[in-house]
């Protein structure tokens, strides 16, 4: 079992430092033989389970005191120390490999960043609004890092209807008289002014038609002219059904998810 631990994460470890992960020496794992690979944003796992005889590839994101532990399981294999081989090992590497990288997976990687960013003009686009909207919501550090790690392509509309409206509608109903939501003001019509069309198009169609009438009112009242005009453009979108975003998980957590059993290797 040993050799098949130090191969998968050898070459596991290989894959990962394409994408500027960094292996952690000093990691234990209460489950059996583990090994860490971080970078700013996440960090991968891979233990060998010894009660179920499984090596597991797992996910989460970073925060400040380092990796989150609520792992989330992306690729598992059973592997039995007393029937299986290296070939077996091979196999599992092979798939663990796959499942972090895939085919032209650092360019699809860096190009949703690029384009959550800015766009080609240099406009902010929205996970550059995200982030500025941390200033005024602090938990949405975390949200933020989750949804990077599980997802190639940040899903901006559905963050935005998940964490972020909940969010303005508490400040903008109970606290609409502290510096933070004017600060929030601010930020609204500062982003519909500089933004690109994304991040213009969550502001008004997403956010602003998700809250109540209050809410809304109370914004209005600290927005500039800009954002006024717009919102009474994107108001015309409210109630009406869009496209839903298309889901492209980073791993195959949501396959490997399902209730079926952990796939065994096969033997020949």
């Amino acid at each position: 079992m040993q050799e098949a631990f130090d191969l998968i994460v050898e070459k596991t470890a290989e894959a990962l430092k394409k994408q500027g992960f960094e292996q952690s020496k000093d990691f234990e794992e209460d489950l059996g033989p583990a090994a860490l690979f971080v970078n700013k944003d996440a960090a991968y796992s891979i233990v060998f389970k010894t009660q179920d005889n499984m090596f597991e590839l797992r996910s989460t994101n970073m925060t400040d005191d380092g990796p989150n532990t609520r792992w989330k399981s992306v690729s598992n294999w059973i592997f039995d120390p007393e029937q299986d081989t290296l070939r077996e090992a091979e196999a599992i590497a092979a798939d663990f490999i796959e499942t972090v990288e895939g085919p032209n997976r650092l360019e699809e990687i860096k190009k949703a960043q690029r384009q959550a960013f800015k766009d080609d003009d240099n406009h902010p686009g929205p996970l550059f609004f995200y982030k500025r909207l941390v200033n005024v919501f602090p938990e949405l550090k975390e949200q933020i890092n989750e949804e990077r790690s599980a997802y190639v392509v940040f899903r901006s509309v559905t963050f935005a209807r998940e964490h972020v409206v909940p969010k303005i509608e508490t400040l903008a109903v109970k606290k609409k008289e502290s510096a933070a939501f004017k600060k929030l003001c601010d930020l609204l019509s500062e982003f519909y002014k500089e933004g690109d069309l994304d991040v213009r198009s969550i502001i008004t169609i997403v956010i602003l038609n998700s809250l109540s009438d209050t809410a809304v009112q109370n914004i209005m009242e600290h927005a500039d002219d800009m954002l006024k005009k717009g919102y009474k453009y994107g108001v015309k979108w409210k109630g009406k059904k869009a496209k839903p975003e298309r889901e492209k998980l980073r791993s195959k957590y949501k396959a490997r998810a399902s209730s079926e059993p952990p796939k065994r290797l096969s033997k020949r």
